[in-house]
């Protein structure tokens, strides 16, 4: 109900909007979420519309007293509004979708009117739950009744279509390992050859998973600053039966010698807009004037991963963002020659070289390129 009440705010809020005589945000808090949730459970639960209003009229009374009689007179008008229809053109987009303005006009820019439809829609669905075949235990799980199926597009994933209650005690106990199937495409782009592989920010290992169980050869090894989350990643690749050197260290300044490594991975901390079905509440809390200093901090750690290529080494730098800030700026300050960009999923090639995975019904949104230093 929280989640849901994240990803429709906008949309709740316009519904509820004609029915106040003063702004939400000037309500008490209390209020404005009674009445949030009230109309999310009216219109987009099955709860009947009485109880969704008696419901939201008893937690008043508890939270705000004085306000149960508001609460109760503004969802009886409110939940007989009929919900947008998505493909409304008398609505803006952003309504109709529940996402800022400024987010839906850079979306519509980049991957035009059609595209930023399908992505905003999206984001709307909560992500199923998917996992990395290679360490997953399909037998334990499907004799527990959960329900596997392979990815459409990125083989050895598996999407949990039921019993996701056996998913989620083998995730505990070690027996699956959850990634969304955009990461495990991104990591196959990443060439390695007999060279030292570095996966940098790499915790809690999902890529460094992929890696390590698809390239037995593979010299890998991975650095993360957060030590809880290293010993995380330290036990999954445990259980893979592959080892990995692992370092606690700043990914821009990383003990390794400099020009040594014939590949480097760098999946960036970011804004994460591409991952917004997981986390709705980023696009409220997520400002336009954040992006420049989060590329800032970005473009330190791309620079410090150029400087431990070796000659003709190859850089793989992706961010779960959709946003130029974060991505092709970054890269236009590497000074690196681009490589072409194919991926598994659908995605949309950039001037910059590197190329956009949109968020769909069975992914994230990434954008990936792929960088050589020359010799």
């Amino acid at each position: 109900m929280v989640l849901g009440v994240l990803r429709w705010q906008l949309t709740l809020d316009h519904l509820l909007a004609p029915h106040l005589r003063r702004a939400l945000a000037e309500l008490d808090p209390h209020v404005r979420a009674i009445l949030r949730v009230g109309v999310y459970e009216a219109k987009r639960m099955r709860t009947p519309t009485p109880v969704a209003v008696a419901e939201a009229v008893r937690v008043a009374r508890a939270l705000a007293p004085r306000a149960a009689g508001f609460v109760n007179a503004v969802l009886r008008h409110a939940v007989s509004t009929a919900w947008p229809e998505p493909a409304d053109p008398g609505l803006p987009l952003a309504i109709r979708t529940s996402h800022p303005d400024w987010l839906v006009r850079r979306w519509v820019a980049l991957l035009g009117e059609g595209g930023a439809a399908a992505a905003l829609a999206a984001d709307q669905e909560p992500a199923p739950l998917t996992l990395l075949a290679a360490v997953t235990d399909r037998e334990r799980l499907t004799a527990a009744g959960c329900e596997l199926h392979q990815h459409p597009d990125v083989p050895g994933v598996l999407v949990v279509g039921g019993g996701a209650g056996a998913a989620i005690a083998a995730l505990r106990s070690g027996a699956a390992y959850a990634i969304d199937p955009a990461a495990v495409a991104v990591a196959r782009l990443l060439p390695t050859a007999g060279g030292p592989t570095l996966d940098l920010a790499a915790a809690p290992g999902g890529k460094s998973l992929v890696l390590a169980s698809e390239r037995p050869g593979i010299r890998l090894l991975a650095a993360d600053r957060s030590l809880r989350r290293s010993l995380l990643m330290r036990g999954n690749l445990r259980r893979l039966g592959r080892g990995a050197a692992l370092v606690v260290a700043d990914a821009g300044a990383a003990p390794i010698r400099p020009a040594s490594c014939d590949a480097v991975l760098l999946d960036a901390p970011c804004s994460g807009t591409g991952t917004l079905r997981r986390h709705p509440e980023i696009r409220w809390r997520l400002r336009p004037d954040d992006l420049p200093r989060l590329a800032d901090a970005q473009t330190r750690l791309a620079r410090a991963a150029a400087g431990l290529l070796r000659p003709g080494g190859v850089l793989l730098y992706a961010t779960c963002s959709l946003e130029g800030e974060e991505n092709e700026r970054v890269v236009e300050r590497l000074g690196l020659e681009a490589l072409p960009v194919t991926t598994a999923l659908p995605s949309l090639a950039l001037p910059s070289g590197g190329a956009v995975i949109p968020p769909g019904a069975v992914n994230d949104g990434f954008t990936v390129h792929l960088l050589r230093r020359r010799g």
